[in-house]
């Protein structure tokens, strides 16, 4: 297969296994005939594949393979409208219980090919983190952070943030945005000092829940739980390099995908731990706990299998044909001895004789059969009851609700955000007007700040900002989308994403104009102006 980031569009589908080589030429002759459509429009047409499809294989496939994964493979296929939210559910649901990965059970159940799978999978893993160097991260600092406003030697701050980093562009733009936001008092000389205690103390100790550790998450994520690769492997792969602080490169598929995942990194035919901050957060104690866990879900499935193994052997072995025919004999004999009971009250001894004579007679695995048929009837009810409750319980959890048992208006809140699905993007508009209606109720009602407004629900308000600005785009709601991209502040995750977007529309020929005027207008009436806008400072 070639490299998907820079195939064609035909060809990048057909790889994909989404179009057939005949639909693929098919399509050519056409638009060798009507040169002004292009090709996309032409494979619609021929009601071959979504239109939803193409704009993501145009537009977003580039810039996937560019920037990396961010979200799980799962989102990426429902943005392409291969997999819907019902089919993503249930995938999600199966790969609780058998542990499989989520691409392989997509294929098994018919929903996706085997090549289409493969194919995104090799988008997402096609890059690995930018390196930042000091000079690429002194630029930065002059056109987005400037640090030099509020700091007396940014540049060592920069340096320092650097030694941590190993220059992994995510982590090190994550921090730098942190300090160009916050009102940090940093005299003179003490730079090095604070960001030690920023990065040890609270990104490194809270990484599990911070804004700042969300990219740190995403990479446990994918070493815990790989679509490339046995997460188990992967893990022993890095515990080995962990240990030896750096090992020879062996180009085998772990290596590959922990420098795809920009853990380690390549020097010399040498591999090492990328940075200090990943030595800390991923050490050998993290390691062997989750080589315990994989261990035990293991364990678990083989018991579960062996469990079912020796009740299907014991069945064959207690229940032969011919205590099924016993009993089909046995049942008759009793109802017709209740019968001479109802007949005859003279021969009602004789019938309670012959009862006990015919129920002592009937052959022992007969008793055998019917305790296992018991158990059979709960072995599979079990199962059954356990599926039905998951899948109510899920249908409860696609939409956050707000519990009236938490005991204050911000834990309310804050459990709200931690329910939000972002890959249901139908409903982030709503989702945006809910969080932010429930903040200035809590500001209200709590006007002394006594309850703050939780750092989740802003995590949530920015990601679903970014995330609806496109789909209002679609809608020619143009000025809407806008207003939630410049919302984003500076030191959100998604702020780089904020920023593509925008400036995609501003050198747009159909958005352009609208949104030059909008953004003019906001620098206006607006203090705080528009964030994600920051390159126009630069335009010649």
């Amino acid at each position: 297969m070639s490299d998907p980031q820079n195939v064609p569009l035909g060809l990048a589908l057909q790889n994909a296994g989404l179009i057939s080589e005949e639909q693929l030429q098919k399509a050519l002759e056409i638009q060798s005939k009507y040169t002004q459509m292009k090709l996309g429009e032409i494979l619609v047409l021929q009601e071959g594949i979504r239109a939803k499809t193409i704009d993501f294989f145009v537009n977003k496939r580039p810039k996937i393979a560019t920037k990396g994964q961010h979200f799980p493979l799962g989102y990426y296929l429902k943005d392409a409208s291969l997999l819907d939210s019902k089919q993503i559910e249930t995938i999600l649901q199966e790969q609780k219980k058998t542990q499989q990965k989520f691409g392989d059970i997509a294929v098994q159940k018919g929903w996706i090919k085997r090549d289409t799978v493969d194919f995104f999978l090799k988008i997402l893993s096609s890059k690995s983190p930018q390196q930042m160097s000091l000079g690429i991260l002194e630029e930065y600092d002059r056109k987005v952070l400037h640090l030099e406003n509020k700091y007396a030697n940014s540049s060592l701050i920069l340096g320092r943030i650097l030694a941590w980093t190993g220059g992994n562009s995510n982590l090190t733009r994550t921090i730098c945005h942190t300090f160009a936001s916050a009102d940090f008092n940093i005299p003179e000389g003490m730079e090095i000092n604070a960001v030690d205690r920023f990065i040890e103390g609270s990104l490194i100790k809270n990484w599990q829940v911070s804004k700042q550790g969300t990219y740190i998450r995403w990479v446990k994520q994918n070493l815990i739980n790989n679509q490339r690769c046995d997460s188990s492997l992967l893990l022993k792969e890095y515990q080995k390099i962990l240990l030896s602080s750096s090992k020879n490169y062996r180009q085998n598929k772990e290596q590959d995908e922990l420098l795809t995942l920009g853990i380690i990194s390549k020097e010399d035919n040498q591999v090492k731990v990328a940075n200090l901050i990943y030595k800390q957060v991923f050490s050998s104690d993290w390691v062997a706990k989750e080589l315990q866990k994989n261990l035990q879900k293991s364990d678990s499935l083989n018991a579960t299998d062996s469990v079912a193994k020796d009740f299907t052997t014991s069945t064959a072995e207690y229940v032969p044909s011919s205590s099924f025919r016993q009993l089909d004999k046995a049942r008759p004999t009793r109802n017709i001895e209740t019968n001479a009971v109802n007949n005859s009250s003279k021969s009602s001894t004789t019938n309670r004789v012959n009862n006990k004579v015919n129920s002592t007679n009937i052959p022992e695995p007969l008793t055998k059969v019917s305790s296992l048929i018991t158990l059979a009837a709960i072995a599979l009810l079990i199962p059954l009851f356990l599926t039905i409750n998951n899948y109510y319980s899920s249908l409860s959890e696609r939409e956050p609700k707000l519990d009236a048992s938490y005991s204050t208006e911000a834990e309310n809140l804050e459990q709200f955000c931690s329910q939000i699905d972002y890959i249901e993007q139908s409903s982030a508009l709503n989702l945006i007007s809910q969080i932010e209606r429930r903040r200035q109720e809590l500001l209200t009602n709590t006007p002394d700040n006594s309850a703050a407004f939780p750092n989740n629900c802003n995590t949530a308000l920015n990601r679903l900002r970014v995330l609806v600005a496109p789909q209002l785009g679609k809608e020619n709601r143009v000025f809407e989308a806008i207003k939630q991209l410049c919302q984003v502040p500076p030191d959100s995750e998604v702020y780089v994403d904020a920023e593509v977007w925008l400036e995609r529309w501003y050198n747009s020929s159909n958005w352009g104009e609208e949104t030059k005027f909008y953004l003019e207008e906001l620098t206006k009436y607006s203090d705080a102006g528009c964030p994600a806008a920051h390159f126009r400072e630069y335009e010649s």
